[in-house]
């Protein structure tokens, strides 16, 4: 709980005005928090950031990265999210932008706010660290509270995020012990002939496995599938 007459400088980061105009109302209206910067990308975070570094930073997932950002993301996150479907990474610059704050500037708190309701890319904010992520409509009633808690050392993931992510997890569809077999070789970069060499079965057989599995995990493609496995298996 933020004590009685102590604010705490945050910056907001979002490409769009609107939420951005939202959340300087909403912080700016609280006892223990004021706007400290506002931005519309990664670079122009990483201007405020350098300026005044902010007791939390609320970033958007979806806001595009900036050069600087962009330049300095370390190769193994870019790596993560191509495995999670991700092609075009200034679509979620936000990413990126944590996991520079969180190198660069340690003791600077992050709360995601987001729209993104994909699984994946929630568990990867997990992964680099975040100290909360709200949806964006969560936003007006939960985010001076979010903000409250972090500065208090504890985590902030809201109901519906938690739900989401809950949801992933009860709803993995039900593999057969060879689908689980051909998968976990497929994932691991080996060809039809020599999946069918290892376990003794044909390459018409792969073939049909690869098909079921990419029907039973919603994958169009062979990438999509080692995208899967490897998102699971973190």
């Amino acid at each position: 709980m933020v004590a009685a007459g102590q604010k705490f400088p945050v910056l907001i980061a979002d490409d769009h005005q609107l939420i951005l105009t939202g959340l300087r109302i909403v912080i700016g209206d609280s006892d223990g928090f004021y706007i400290s910067g506002e931005a519309r990308n990664g670079e122009e975070a990483l201007a405020a950031v350098q300026k005044n570094v902010p007791r939390i930073a609320v970033l958007d997932i979806g806001m595009p990265p900036g050069a600087t950002i962009q330049g300095q993301a370390e190769s193994t996150l870019m790596e993560e999210m191509e495995r999670i479907g991700i092609r075009d990474v200034s679509q979620y610059g936000g990413l990126l932008a944590v996991e520079y704050f969180k190198k660069n500037f340690p003791s600077m708190g992050i709360l995601i706010v987001t729209q993104q309701e994909s699984p994946a890319i929630i568990s990867a904010a997990r992964r680099l660290r975040v100290d909360g992520v709200l949806l964006k409509d969560d936003v007006n009633e939960n985010i001076v509270a979010a903000l409250d808690r972090i500065v208090s050392g504890h985590p902030v993931f809201s109901e519906k995020v938690n739900a989401i992510l809950e949801r992933h997890k009860d709803s993995e569809p039900k593999l057969s012990e060879r689908e689980w077999q051909v998968f976990e070789l497929v994932a691991h970069g080996f060809k039809d002939k020599e999946i069918a060499e290892r376990l003794d079965i044909s390459a018409r057989t792969v073939a049909f496995h690869k098909g079921n599995l990419k029907e039973k995990l919603n994958a169009e493609t062979t990438a999509e599938l080692i995208a899967y496995f490897h998102e699971r298996n973190r």
